[in-house]
């Protein structure tokens, strides 16, 4: 039996855990409510390229969110595990959405 394809509710949602994990993760230093709400708008517009149906898009917002939290971790603004968490949520979303691309081409 074939593995159960994603649906766009499935990856929004994924979306939507990392904003919540990212409004709960910790940030430090003076700018880290700024860096928190740059990675909260980086989800915002991925959610919204979805909707449009721009997946490539989205993809790349959730990639530039990655590389941003990777970032923040090598400077000491958030906690490692915090980290880590948005990372690997980031990863998941990103799976799922090139789920659907797959679902889509077949």
């Amino acid at each position: 039996m074939p593995t159960q394809a994603q649906t766009v509710d499935e990856c929004q949602t994924k979306i939507s855990e990392l904003r919540t994990a990212t409004l709960n993760a910790t940030f430090t230093g003076q700018n880290a409510e700024k860096n928190r709400a740059g990675l909260v708008a980086k989800l915002d517009s991925a959610s919204a390229k979805l909707k449009e149906g721009k997946n490539q898009d989205a993809i790349q917002k959730l990639t530039n969110f990655r590389d941003t939290v990777t970032a923040l971790e090598a400077q000491g603004k958030i906690a490692p595990a915090d980290a880590n968490n948005l990372v690997e949520g980031a990863e998941a979303a990103i799976a799922c959405i090139q789920g659907l691309e797959t679902t889509a081409a077949a």
